[in-house]
């Protein structure tokens, strides 16, 4: 028996005369003691304490007013769709109303994400009679005939409602910013119906090709809780409902990476469109801009339905059906370059006039579009180049990858994570420089100057 037992010895150790307990007693202390491992109680407590009751106060509340918003903006559409020439008047009637609540409060027209992101940069909260307003013409806006987004307006509404509930809670100051991101998140969470795709967008977004993770627990709380709490009252299915499951091949991921360069560059002259035609809207006063706006582009907004014969469009915030048809149905091409002009034209004179709404539908109906076309190549792959194009075109306006690709795949509740990401990637680096939201920073600009500089000082380090 000491004969085994010597032999492991020797064979552990390479030594068999060796007094195994006295060498792991003095190995523990020589190397473990030192590390002063110890578990921080404090901050534990702290989360515990104030975080996770804040977070899931966020979240219930922004569930609340996100299903509040949702009921109302259903049955206002299923008025306006009894007869279609509801579509073209009620627009009329919504951009008054709009022009009205910006001569008080100018901050509440237009996308509200780039407002938002200038806004959490500094110091002072949101009103809360701006938040009313911006509560009460954004659902006039979403109910029907813009092609606006949801997330413009839930964006803007959830940094409100995170700085109060946040300040209400005995937060100081110096966690504006955090509250504001995670009330963000969790209200586009909501009405989006992707809680993780949600919360990654908000952390993405406040700086170009930068990562926020600081208020990434809580806010993932705080948006599932706000899902959860918002499908209770208005159901759980998907915005972009599939009747079959996507599909792809090895041979046609070429095809998707150019697709994604397409979709770069479609996006790029959105940016440059959209952004010239809120210049333009400058020199008109406040209260004026949404309805001239409107009145240019009502003559886009009938063509497009009477091209394409199809008033979804016009309808898309209210439940995102022309998503759907464009990821199952082979359009004609026309019709899909049809529905990706007159959707810039529109949201241009509608959306950069002043109308509240986000800017992240009419870029995944462009996508969808592109992808459309793109899926004629392809037999039975046209859910994949449809759900690829919406996740490319996310990425290259908004210079969130990781969300684009994340929030996709829970708004469709189909997994096409590879071939989207090589459509992403290229529409994300073909894209650098440019966005559709104003105050975002870029942590890459440089100039030549500064190449060249690092291209000399890695020349003569090698000399």
């Amino acid at each position: 028996m000491k004969k085994i037992r010597d032999f492991c010895v020797y064979l552990v150790f390479g030594n068999k005369n060796i007094q195994v307990f006295k060498h792991f007693k003095r190995t523990c202390k020589e190397n473990l003691c030192p590390l002063n491992i110890k578990i921080d109680s404090i901050s534990i407590l702290f989360f515990l304490g104030r975080w996770l009751p804040y977070a899931i106060a966020v979240g219930i509340t922004t569930g609340v007013i996100a299903s509040f918003m949702d009921l109302i903006v259903v049955d206002i559409n299923n008025f306006l769709s009894i007869n279609i020439i509801y579509l073209f008047i009620y627009p009329l009637f919504v951009a008054i109303i709009v022009g009205q609540a910006m001569k008080r409060n100018p901050e509440v027209g237009g996308p509200g994400i780039g407002f938002s992101i200038l806004h959490l940069k500094g110091k002072k909260y949101l009103r809360i009679q701006s938040l009313i307003y911006k509560l009460i013409i954004s659902i006039l806006t979403l109910s029907g005939g813009f092609i606006a987004g949801r997330e413009g307006p839930s964006f803007f509404l959830g940094i409100g409602i995170g700085e109060w509930v946040g300040k209400s809670d005995g937060f100081s100051k110096k966690f504006k910013n955090m509250l504001g991101l995670i009330g963000g998140g969790a209200f586009t969470g909501a009405l989006l119906k992707a809680p993780l795709g949600s919360s990654i967008f908000a952390m993405e977004l406040e700086n170009m090709y930068d990562f926020n993770y600081r208020p990434f627990i809580p806010m993932i709380v705080a948006s599932i809780v706000s899902y959860l709490t918002f499908s209770f009252f208005r159901g759980s299915h998907a915005f972009i409902q599939l009747t079959s499951r996507a599909v792809w091949t090895l041979s046609s991921i070429p095809y998707i990476i150019a697709m994604g360069f397409f979709i770069s560059i479609t996006i790029y002259i959105y940016t440059l469109m959209f952004h010239f035609s809120v210049k333009i809207a400058r020199i008109i006063p406040a209260n004026r801009k949404p309805i001239i706006g409107t009145l240019l582009a009502l003559p886009f907004m009938v063509g497009l339905v009477y091209l394409t014969n199809n008033v979804d469009v016009l309808s898309a915030p209210v439940h995102m059906k022309i998503l759907s048809n464009l990821a199952q149905v082979n359009f004609p091409i026309s019709t899909d370059m049809i529905i990706i002009t007159f959707t810039i034209m529109i949201t241009c004179f509608t959306l950069g006039f002043g109308i509240p709404g986000g800017l992240i539908l009419p870029v995944l109906i462009i996508g969808a579009a592109l992808g459309n076309i793109f899926g004629h190549m392809f037999s039975g792959q046209l859910v994949m180049f449809t759900l690829a194009g919406m996740g490319a075109a996310l990425s290259a306006a908004a210079k969130t990858p990781l969300a684009a690709i994340v929030m996709i795949t829970e708004m469709s509740h189909d997994d096409v994570v590879i071939p989207m990401t090589a459509a992403v990637i290229t529409s994300y680096l073909t894209s650098f420089g440019y966005s559709m939201y104003l105050g975002q920073e870029n942590i890459f600009a440089g100039s030549l100057k500064d190449f060249k500089s690092h291209i000399i000082q890695n020349t003569d380090s090698k000399k």
